[in-house]
């Protein structure tokens, strides 16, 4: 998936995956440091392919963000995460909200990066959220 394609992939008819670019405050604290934390969200429908679709928007993200050492484990952990959203986190959702409800969100600080998912269960996640649902993460160097 290229920059463009991961760019319009919002528009309707284009692939699972819907995400921009944006930027965020920094992850980690250093008041000496003046630069944004380059973020990349996308929102997946919750379906098996989705896996796919999160994997190859993570890869896109650390090219862009020119950190591929990182790519392999970063593909892996978001795997994981986006398997266990499907398989467990939506399925024991008190209402799904939408079709899209896995939200995936990758946030950079050289030499890391931290791996969201997002999913409107309960259950096996790290941090409840307020309007229901819950965020599970892994950060990586």
């Amino acid at each position: 998936m290229s920059e463009d394609q991961l760019l319009m992939a919002g528009r309707p008819g284009r692939a699972l995956l819907r995400g921009t670019l944006l930027s965020a405050p920094p992850l980690l604290c250093d008041p000496a440091s003046d630069t944004t934390q380059p973020t990349a969200t996308c929102t997946l429908g919750a379906r098996p392919e989705s896996v796919k679709a999160g994997r190859d928007f993570t890869r896109v993200a650390l090219s862009l963000w020119d950190m591929p050492a990182l790519t392999d484990q970063a593909e892996q952990v978001v795997s994981e995460l986006l398997t266990n959203a499907v398989r467990h986190g939506v399925p024991s959702a008190a209402r799904i909200v939408s079709e899209h409800c896995v939200r995936l969100r990758l946030l950079a600080q050289a030499p890391f990066v931290m791996c969201m998912v997002t999913d409107p269960g309960r259950g096996w996640g790290w941090h409840l959220l307020d309007e229901g649902g819950k965020v599970v993460w892994a950060l990586l160097r």
